[in-house]
């Protein structure tokens, strides 16, 4: 966990509190509480105590639980050849293309035009209506951040979470106000179907809240 624990180390005592509400952390949110949270939601209370793998593993069994396509993230290497954050992208680029197939047509586009005030690449349009997130993805650290950023708000709104709205700094109210508490909770909603077990849930939140901060942009 020693990846984990250096990404943490760098963030704000914010992102931490942030990222300890999103995984349910009851101890605190230190660097060191945060890593053993992360260890009792991947083994519960005694498998901790034994379960010693990586940060890389933890984002692989929660890419392997959602169904990313291994083949196109691989692309001929092996699995060691790949950093945990390339399997944290194709993560978040998979949760957002969910998000997208279930949106209507006028709620795409909506989605897309607000994604574009922060991104003026003419390329995102086309590789988002065309659903093309993992392109997106391979485009742009930006784009990761939105998607991220996006992905974030729709799982934390479906599961009950509340946080403070800075969270969501790639994600414009005007998102929120686009689809609505019924839009969040249709798109967020087979999401949460596939991730049926509290700890895949607090995981996956994990995974994507580190891969925005990875991505995240200086605030205007």
């Amino acid at each position: 966990m020693r990846e984990f624990y250096e990404v943490v180390q760098a963030t704000t005592q914010e992102q931490r509190h942030n990222l300890g509400e999103l995984t349910g952390s009851s101890f605190g949110s230190s660097p060191e509480t945060l890593c053993n949270h992360i260890r009792y939601l991947r083994a519960g209370t005694i498998g901790q105590i034994f379960w010693d793998k990586s940060w890389k593993q933890v984002v692989t069994d929660v890419a392997d639980h959602i169904g990313i396509d291994w083949l196109a993230v691989l692309k001929g290497r092996k699995w060691r050849d790949l950093e945990a954050k390339e399997i944290e992208v194709a993560v978040v680029a998979k949760l957002f293309q969910d998000i997208l197939d279930k949106l209507s047509s006028e709620q795409r586009q909506q989605l897309v035009m607000e994604m574009k005030q922060d991104n003026d690449d003419p390329r995102v349009e086309a590789l988002l209506t065309g659903g093309g997130a993992m392109a997106l993805a391979k485009m742009s650290g930006f784009g990761v951040y939105l998607m991220a950023s996006t992905v974030l708000g729709g799982l934390t709104g479906a599961l009950g979470i509340t946080l403070p709205f800075a969270i969501y700094m790639g994600m414009s109210q005007t998102i929120a106000l686009i689809l609505g508490p019924i839009g969040w909770a249709a798109l967020a909603g087979g999401v949460v179907f596939a991730l049926n077990q509290p700890n895949w849930n607090r995981l996956t939140l994990a995974v994507v809240y580190i891969s925005t901060i990875r991505h995240s942009r200086p605030q205007r």
